[in-house]
C-alpha cells in the first residue's frame, strides 16, 4: 500500500511539474505551442519514466520479500503442524533415508524400541531393531519395496518383527511413504505395535476352533447316547435273564461295565463341550478325590508325587458331580504342567463354617458351612503379576495350540454357579495352592451304609412317551411296561400333539428334548402345559444344549434325565416327577406341616414366666 502510494504521489507530481513547465514556457515566450514546450514535455516523460520504474522495482523487490516472508511462515507453521501430528500420534513415528539411516525418531517410537532419540539418530534403523540373523534379508527386502514405495504416493502398508532394546520381540504393522527431498530419498513411516492384537485374534481363532470342535463333539455324543440308552437299558434285561448262568452273567457284566465306560466317556465329550446342564446333589468328596488321585497316580510321571490329606468327617456337599471332577482333574494337570521336574501334589478335604466377613474374602455366596477342598503343587508358582488375571477367559501362559485359556475360567463359573468360592495362593519357585468352598449339602451326616439308590419303584400311570429314534422308543416303551406303567408312544411332537388334542388322558409327558420336526421336545412340552397346566413333564436328553431350565418357559424346572440312563434312574426320575403335588394350576402344593411343636414352646416359655412370677 506504501509504494502504490508513492507511485500515485509521482505520477501526481510529474503531471504538476508538467503544467508548471507549460505555463512558464508561455509566460516567456507569449507564444504558441514551440520548441521549449517541447523540451519540457519530453523531460517531463523522461521523470516519468524513471519515476515509474523506481517505483515498479520497488513494488516488485518488496512483492517477492513478502511473498518469501509468507512462504517461510507457511513452511514454519507446516513444520511445527507436522510435529505436532508426529508428537500426538499414536503410533511411531521413524523417518530414515534410502539407506536405512535414521533422520527423525519421535517419542512414541522410544517408547515403542526402547531406544532413545539421541541414541537412534544417524544410526542404522536395520542394526537397532532387527535380530542380527535376520538383517540382510530384511535390507533385500525393503530395497525390493523401496522402488514400489516411490511410484506409489499413497504408500504401502506392511509387518514386520522387530526386536525391542531388552531383547523381547515386537510384532509391527508399518505405514510407508517416500518423499523426494533436496535430490534425496526420504522414507517416512508410521509404526505401531499389534503383538497384543494379533495374540487376541489368534485366541479367538483358537476359541472359534474348539467350539467348532465342540459343536461336533456335542452331536456326536448325542447320538451315541441314543445308542447306549439301548445298550445299557437292555443289558440289564439279558443279565437278570441269565443270572442263573455264571459264564453269560459274566458276558453280561463286561458289556454292561463296557456301556458304562462308554456313557463315561460321552459325558466327558459333553462337558468338554460344555453342553451339559449343571445337575448339583449330594456328593461324598472324598470319594470323589480317591477315584482322581487313582487316576493321577496311573497318567502323571512317577517324579510326581500325590498325596491325599481328607477329612474322615466330611460333610457331604452340594454340586454337580461331573463338572466337579473336570474341575479338579483341570486343576491338577495345571498342576502337573507346573512340576516338569517333579514335585508333590496334595488333595485335601476339610470342612469350614464362614461368618460373612470369611465368605465374602473367598467369594462364597453367603455366611454357613461350607466343604473345602484344597489342590496344592510344588511347582513353578504363579508371577504375582498375572495372579489376579488367571480367571479371565483366553487368559493363558501356555503356548498357542496346547491350551484355550478358558480351563480356570470354566472352574471359577462352575464354583461361583454352584454357591462356593475360591481362592488361590503362589509364591513363585515354591507352589500353587487352590482352594475350592462347596455349600454343604442339607443332608447333615454321610449316606448310611446301606443306602442303595438304584431301588427300582414303578407305578400304575399313563404316560406319554415322545421319542424320534425307532430303537430308543421301543427300549423306553418295554422298560415303562415292565415298571408297571401304561404307555402311549410318539414319534415326534406332531404326532403328540395330535393324541393330546384328541383328549387321550395321561399322566405325564416324557420326552426327548432334541428331535426333527418343527418343535423340540422343550417347545412341545410348553405347549401341552399351556392346554394341561397340571401337567407332570419329564425331559430326557443325550445333549442338553437346549435346556429345559431357562427362564421364560412354562415347564422352567422340570427334571432332565441323562441319556444313557439304567432302569432304576429311570424309575426315581419318573416318581420324582409323579409324586411332585401340585394344584390345578401347575403349581406345587406346599407340604403340609404342623404347628404342635411350636404350640409346646410357646406354652413351655409361658409356663416359666409365671414360675418366675
Amino acid at each position: 500500500m506504501k509504494l502504490r502510494r508513492l507511485l500515485t504521489l509521482a505520477m501526481a507530481a510529474q503531471v504538476i511539474v508538467t503544467a508548471v513547465a507549460l505555463l512558464a514556457s508561455y509566460a516567456v515566450t507569449g507564444a504558441g505551442f514551440g520548441m521549449p514546450e517541447i523540451i519540457a514535455l519530453i523531460a517531463s516523460g523522461a521523470v516519468a519514466v524513471l519515476l515509474a520504474r523506481f517505483c515498479a522495482r520497488r513494488i516488485e523487490t518488496s512483492q517477492q520479500k513478502q511473498a518469501a516472508a509468507q512462504l517461510a511462515e507457511q513452511a514454519q507453521a507446516s513444520a511445527q503442524m507436522t510435529q505436532a501430528v508426529i508428537k500426538t500420534a499414536l503410533d511411531a513415528f521413524v523417518q530414515t533415508d534410502a539407506n536405512g539411516i535414521v533422520l527423525e525418531w519421535s517419542f512414541q517410537a522410544e517408547a515403542l524400541t526402547g531406544w532413545t532419540r539421541q541414541e537412534a539418530l544417524g544410526t542404522d534403523a536395520v542394526d537397532l531393531l532387527v535380530a542380527e540373523p535376520l538383517r540382510d534379508g530384511f535390507r533385500q527386502r525393503m530395497m525390493r519395496l523401496l522402488p514400489e514405495l516411490s511410484n506409489t504416493p499413497i504408500g504401502i502398508r506392511f509387518e514386520a518383527t522387530l526386536l525391542h532394546r531388552e531383547g523381547d520381540e515386537i510384532l509391527i504393522e508399518a505405514s510407508s511413504t517416500a518423499l523426494q527431498i533436496g535430490g534425496r530419498t526420504v522414507i517416512n513411516s508410521f509404526v505401531k505395535d499389534v503383538t497384543q492384537k494379533r495374540a487376541a485374534e489368534e485366541q479367538l481363532i483358537q476359541a472359534q476352533k474348539m467350539e467348532a470342535v465342540g459343536q461336533l463333539t456335542g452331536g456326536i455324543a448325542h447320538e451315541f447316547n441314543n445308542m447306549l440308552t439301548v445298550i445299557t437299558g437292555t443289558i440289564e434285561i439279558l443279565a437278570d435273564a441269565v443270572k442263573d448262568n455264571p459264564p453269560l452273567a459274566t458276558i453280561t457284566k463286561l458289556i454292561s461295565e463296557a456301556a458304562d465306560r462308554g456313557a463315561a466317556l460321552t459325558s466327558s465329550l459333553l462337558s468338554f463341550a460344555r453342553k451339559q446342564a449343571l445337575q448339583p446333589a449330594e456328593i461324598d468328596v472324598n470319594d470323589l478325590l480317591e477315584e482322581l488321585a487313582k487316576l493321577l497316580l496311573a497318567t502323571f510321571d512317577k517324579n510326581i508325587e500325590i498325596v491325599t490329606r481328607l477329612d474322615g468327617k466330611i460333610w457331604l456337599a452340594f454340586a454337580d458331580r461331573g463338572q466337579l471332577s473336570s474341575a479338579l482333574l483341570n486343576l491338577a494337570i495345571n498342576a502337573r504342567d507346573a512340576m516338569l521336574d517333579g514335585g508333590r501334589l496334595t488333595l485335601a478335604t476339610r470342612n469350614v463354617v464362614f461368618g460373612v466377613r470369611e465368605a465374602v474374602a473367598v467369594g462364597a455366596g453367603y455366611a454357613g458351612d461350607y466343604v473345602e477342598i484344597e489342590i496344592a503343587d510344588t511347582g513353578t508358582g504363579i508371577p504375582q503379576a498375572i495372579l489376579e488375571r488367571i480367571f479371565d477367559p483366553f487368559f493363558s501362559t501356555k503356548d498357542v495350540g496346547k491350551g484355550t485359556g478358558l480351563g480356570l475360567s470354566m472352574v471359577f463359573g462352575f464354583v461361583k454357579q454352584s454357591g462356593g468360592g475360591i481362592k488361590v495362593n503362589s509364591t513363585e519357585g515354591r507352589g500353587t495352592t487352590f482352594t475350592i468352598y462347596l455349600p454343604k449339602a442339607e443332608t447333615s451326616t454321610l449316606r448310611p451304609a446301606g443306602y442303595d439308590e438304584r431301588k427300582v419303584v414303578g407305578g400304575t400311570e399313563t404316560i406319554l412317551c415322545v421319542e424320534d429314534d425307532r430303537d430308543v422308543r421301543q427300549f423306553v416303551t418295554v422298560q415303562l411296561q415292565s415298571l408297571g406303567y401304561k404307555v402311549i408312544p410318539a414319534a415326534n411332537a406332531a404326532e403328540a400333539l395330535a393324541i393330546a388334542g384328541a383328549g387321550t388322558p395321561f399322566d405325564l409327558l416324557f420326552t426327548d428334548i432334541v428331535m426333527a420336526g418343527a418343535l423340540n421336545g422343550r417347545e412341545l412340552a410348553d405347549e401341552m402345559v399351556a392346554m394341561r397346566p397340571s401337567l407332570r413333564v419329564l425331559f430326557t436328553s443325550g445333549y442338553a444344549h437346549d435346556a429345559p431350565h431357562g427362564p421364560g418357559h412354562v415347564t422352567m424346572g422340570a427334571p432332565l434325565l441323562p441319556k444313557p440312563y439304567r432302569k432304576a434312574e429311570l424309575a426315581r426320575m419318573l416318581r420324582r416327577s409323579l409324586d411332585t403335588a401340585v394344584d390345578a394350576a401347575g403349581d406345587p402344593i406346599p407340604t403340609p406341616y404342623s404347628v404342635q411343636a411350636d404350640v409346646e414352646d410357646f406354652l413351655h416359655k409361658h409356663s416359666s414366666d409365671l414360675d418366675g412370677r
